[in-house]
């Protein structure tokens, strides 16, 4: 069996509040319990906001809680990568230029389905509602649905835990996997934690990060017991 490699993968264009953590804590402990490893990757392609302020923030707050990674990438370091790989699909016939940028071709037939392990539940998209998307950006850099991707299967990920909002993009992902002829991770969902108006947390609702919390001298193991606890009900 494959051994279990899962990863944290922030943009560091914010501060982390408790729902991206809560996320990094479901994955280091899902490494743990089978004795796998945990990944960080940083991925820091939008440079319009990026902001290093928050790329050490991340660094703190995992320190702090004691969410020790096992390997540690940063995107902009892997930029020869993505153009590499970018080729392999433009000789494959399934990208084209637009403004300087490169764009995936999504099929237009048919559905794109995968099992999402959460629930052991089917996930399908209609073809037809997918668009083409831009893989290379016309600055060089590439955008989060190609680049996760490629490290995602060179760092050999096996279970992409993240947060449900990013199912909507899951199908140009499982394409990617297609096109490239790898084999795709178990892909995990994770229920968002809500705000006070029922919609996932976000900085209008005022949320912290925990570094707040430690300023207002909540012990670390508090916090990793109360967002443990978000993930039961």
């Amino acid at each position: 069996m494959e051994k279990v490699k899962v990863r944290f993968a922030p943009s560091p264009t914010g501060t982390p509040h408790i729902g991206n953590t809560r996320t990094a804590l479901f994955n280091f402990l899902f490494a743990k319990k089978n004795k796998g490893k945990f990944i960080l990757r940083i991925e820091d392609t939008d440079k319009k906001r990026f902001a290093k302020e928050a790329e050490k923030a991340i660094y703190k707050i995992l320190e702090w809680l004691d969410l020790k990674w096992d390997e540690r990438y940063v995107q902009s370091e892997r930029s020869d990568i993505y153009k590499k790989h970018a080729e392999i699909l433009r000789e494959r016939g399934f990208i084209y230029e637009d403004d300087g940028a490169l764009r995936f071709k999504m099929p237009k037939n048919g559905e794109t389905t995968w099992i999402d392990a959460v629930g052991q539940k089917e996930i399908s998209f209609k073809n037809e509602t997918q668009e083409d998307f831009v893989i290379l950006k016309s600055d060089g850099y590439p955008t989060y649905n190609f680049a996760n991707v490629v490290d995602d299967y060179l760092m050999k990920i096996t279970h992409v835990i993240r947060g449900e909002e990013f199912i909507s993009s899951t199908p140009k992902h499982v394409q990617l996997y297609k096109a490239f002829l790898w084999k795709q991770p178990i892909f995990v969902h994770l229920p968002v934690i809500l705000g006070t108006d029922k919609t996932k947390l976000s900085k209008r609702h005022c949320a912290k990060s925990a570094l707040d919390y430690r300023k207002e001298c909540f012990l670390k193991e508090a916090l990793l017991n109360f967002m443990a606890l978000l993930g039961w009900n």
